[in-house]
Formats: C-alpha cells, structure tokens, sequence
C-alpha cells in the first residue's frame, strides 16, 4: 500500500493486478472509490534536487505538471505530490494563507514519514514554497522521444529549390494503461 497526499489530503492507494489492467482503489476520509490509473515516468523529469533525505522532482503526473518530494534515505516511504493546479495554495506572501501552508507543510511532513516539529514543517515548507517557480516554468509536456535511426528526408521544393527540409523520425510510444 502507498501513500500519497496532494492538497494537504492524504490518500491511500492500494494497487490489485488481476489478469487485466492494473486498477486503483483509493480510500479517503469520506469512503472508498476506483480512481483511474496514474501515469507518472520520472526518467522524464525535468528537474531534481537533493535536500538532505528528500529529492524534489519536477515531472509531470497525468500529464499535468508535478513536484514530487522523494524521501530516498527511507525504502519504501510514501511520496508528497503537489501539483500545480493546487500549487497557488502554497503561497506564504498573503498573510491570511500562512496557517493554511502550516498546516499543509504538517501534513507533508506526516506523509513523508517525518516528525512534524516546527523546524521540519518550516524545511518542508520551504522546500515546496523555493521549487514552485521552476514547476510553474517548466514546459507544459516533457520533450518527444524518438528512435535514433532516421528514416529519411522531407523536402520542400518551390521551383526546384529546397526551401525547408526535416528529417523522419519514429516516435516512441510507450505502454498506457487506462
């Protein structure tokens, strides 16, 4: 079972392969439900950072853009996602909202398995609150991977003149669930 939080809830996620597609059943607060299949590749990331036992990775989850804070020193320990459709929620500089980083920064800290003192929801805090321009600035989908080999050219000619020509590339697809 792995847990993940996203907008200062947390989630259980429970993985079941059967004989078909893999499926999710996640329990909340509020009850149980299927929820649909989470793409994530961090070979793909954009960018990553080491702080001390947490890695922040920027990537895109579900082909939204995503920071994923990693605890590598602890094996299998649940990850903090903060998407960027909740990434406004972070903001500290309006002074009605600095209860509500606090309180988000404790629930980071509860989910990445570490004591939520003040100094750490303040690390924690802090780490998210330093990463949120570059998730904000990163290209909206990670960059199109193709097979080296090339499988010719294409040219375009306007009374026998090359005016612009590109090479031929196979893209590669992956697997998808759904």
């Amino acid at each position: 079972m792995v847990k993940r939080a996203d907008a200062g809830s947390m989630l259980r996620v429970r993985r079941s392969w059967g004989s078909r597609a893999p499926s999710t059943h996640i329990r909340t607060k509020h009850g149980a439900m299927r929820a649909m299949s989470a793409s994530i590749d961090l070979r793909k990331a954009h960018l990553s950072r080491v702080h001390g036992d947490i890695t922040a990775v920027l990537s895109w989850l579900n082909d939204e853009r995503a920071l994923f804070l990693i605890p590598h020193l602890r094996n299998g320990a649940p990850w903090y996602i903060v998407l960027e459709s909740s990434a406004f929620s972070w903001d500290d500089s309006v002074p009605s909202n600095v209860g509500n980083v606090a309180r988000k920064a404790m629930k980071a800290c509860e989910v990445l398995g570490i004591e939520p003192t003040p100094t750490n929801c303040r690390r924690i805090a802090g780490l998210i609150i330093d990463s949120l321009p570059d998730l904000i600035t990163m290209p909206s989908a990670p960059p199109k991977e193709h097979y080296k080999a090339s499988y010719g050219n294409l040219v375009l000619r306007a009374d026998g003149q090359a005016m612009a020509g590109e090479e031929i590339k196979l893209e590669k697809q992956g697997a998808t669930y759904g």
